[in-house]
Order: C-alpha cells, then structure tokens, then sequence
C-alpha cells in the first residue's frame, strides 16, 4: 500500500514536471523576444543560470562549510552528464537535430575553451582566488559577447503585458520544474529502497541522474516544439555557467584543493572527450543525429563503469 501511494505521488511529481518544462520554455520564448536576446541568448543566459541555482546553492554552501572540492566534483559531474545523457536522451526522444546558424557553431569553440578552463587551471591541484577571478571575469566577458552578437532569428513583437505576464509564469515554472524534479529523486529512492534495490544502484543510477532532470524536460520539450536554439543555448550556458560562474565563486570564498589528483585527471579526460564529441557534432552538417545520440549516451555509461570501477579497486 505504501509503495502504490509513494508511485501515486511519483506520477503526479512527473506530470507536474513535464507541465512546468513546457510552460518554461513557451515562456522564456517570449521573454527572450521582449528582451532582444534570441532564443539562444535567452537559454544561455536565462534558462542556464535558473537551471543553474542548485549547483549554486551546492558550491556556495560546500565553500561556505569548507569543502569546496565538493562543488568542482559536482560541477564537472553535471557538465558531463548534460552534453552526454542529457542532449543524447532530448535527441532520441524528440528527433535529430541539427544547427545552420554561425553562432551557435562559433559559441562551441567558446564552450569547449571556457568550459575546460577550470580543469587546466587545476593542474596545479588547486584552484586558488586568483584562478577565481579569471573564471568569473571570462563568465562576464563571454556573456557580454554573448548579448552584443545575439543571433539574428526575427523577433516577434511582445508587449510590456505579456512579458511581464511570461516573467512571473516563468518563475513559477522554474520553481516547480526544480522543486518537483528534487522531490522525484527522492521519491524514487523511497521507492528503490522499499523494492530492496542496493544503495549503490540508487546512487550511481538515480541521484546522478536525478539532479539533471530539470534540464532534460526543458531540453526534451524545447526541441519537441520546434525552439532549438532554446535548448542548445541552455545546455552550453549550463556548462559554461557552472565551469566559469559557480566555481569562480566558490574558489573566490574558499580555494580548492584537489586531493584524489588520479581520479580527477581521469574525469576530466572523459569531460575532454565529451565536449570534442558534443562540439563536432554540433558543427556538423548532420548536427547530432539518434545514432550520434547513442553514442553521447555511450561514452556517459562508460564514464559511468569507468568511475566506479576505479573507486572500488
């Protein structure tokens, strides 16, 4: 009885879910309009740092109670599972994709250089202040590049009324997007744990999973309605935004100190890998088809084995 009322609450976290994935995106559409700044402007900017507040809120508070590192770790683990899981799931579900405008293909080489900085940086195995500042500073020029070279996708006309109307709707959809995808997790794990499902399981598979749902429904429903740049706009503002913002401030209020060096080197070779992979595909002509889908999933699920073996030998 108890895990049909736990599957009962489950479903209607879902519906609520995919309900404030749509609401977000139809309204960031027409806020991204009002403000001039194109639909991948508004996904980079908008869409990525909203989605962006519980890595934010994880790297402030690691910083705050003196374990950074938690944050770089968190960070790079999202950034990994967004170009991969997240883009290959969005793709699979919606249909191949694939991008004509030059500055989206041009924003990839950006992507791959800001979103590795911190990892370079690191090689020293430690992100001091300074190294802090240099992530924050190339976060604000980027985004001042970003605005300044909005694409040039023709803007409907919105009025005052409705933008502020698609403001207040977008809160409340972001709000729930976030809020219900946190609730889901948990509530799967409730439900793993009473099938008598391994923590390990719940852990590798759900919680990692889990946290990135909030950009998967928005990735999923942009693409299926046809916003695109949308979509692509908040995975790359997500990756960026979490490499360059969060942890620039996070090394700023506490510098970080990497103590596994072999484990790290290894992720960041995999996030390497991944952000070639995401990069070319998205340059292509074919842009990133199913098929390429899959194999961004692959190299997750390798990524995945790959950790977990390494932490168990």
């Amino acid at each position: 009885m108890l895990v049909f009322m736990d599957f009962i609450v489950f479903i209607a976290l879902l519906i609520i879910l995919i309900f404030s994935g749509i609401i977000t995106t139809r309204t960031l559409s027409v806020i991204s309009s009002y403000l001039k700044l194109g639909h991948f402007g508004g996904g980079f900017i908008i869409m990525a740092i909203a989605t962006g507040i519980p890595e934010l809120i994880v790297g402030l508070t690691a910083a705050l109670t003196g374990v950074p590192q938690l944050s770089l770790g968190d960070v790079i683990g999202s950034n990994i599972i967004n170009l991969s899981l997240v883009m290959g799931i969005a793709v699979i579900i919606s249909g191949n994709v694939h991008f004509k405008e030059n500055a989206i293909k041009k924003s990839t080489v950006y992507l791959f250089f800001l979103s590795f900085l911190p990892v370079v940086l690191a090689l020293d195995q430690n992100l001091s202040r300074v190294d802090g500042f240099i992530l924050l500073s190339t976060y604000v020029i980027y985004l001042m590049i970003i605005i300044r070279g909005r694409d040039s996708e023709s803007e409907e006309e919105v009025g005052y009324r409705e933008f502020i109307k698609s403001s207040l709707f977008f809160s409340v959809g972001v709000i729930a997007l976030v809020l219900s995808a946190r609730y889901l997790v948990e509530y799967t794990t409730i439900i793993a744990s009473e099938m008598n499902i391994s923590i390990l399981v719940i852990g590798v598979f759900l919680l990692s999973f889990g946290t990135s749902i909030p950009e998967l429904v928005f990735e999923t429903i942009s693409l299926l309605h046809g916003y695109k740049l949308l979509a692509v706009g908040d995975l790359m503002g997500s990756t960026v935004a979490n490499s360059t913002l969060i942890i620039g401030l996070v090394a700023i209020l506490s510098p970080i100190s990497i103590s596994n060096f072999g484990l790290f080197q290894m992720v960041a070779l995999f996030f390497a890998v991944i952000l070639l992979i995401f990069t070319l595909f998205i340059k292509s002509k074919k842009g990133v088809t199913r098929f390429r889908a899959l194999i961004l999933i692959g190299v997750y699920v390798l990524f995945l084995i790959t950790t977990q073996y390494t932490l168990f030998i």
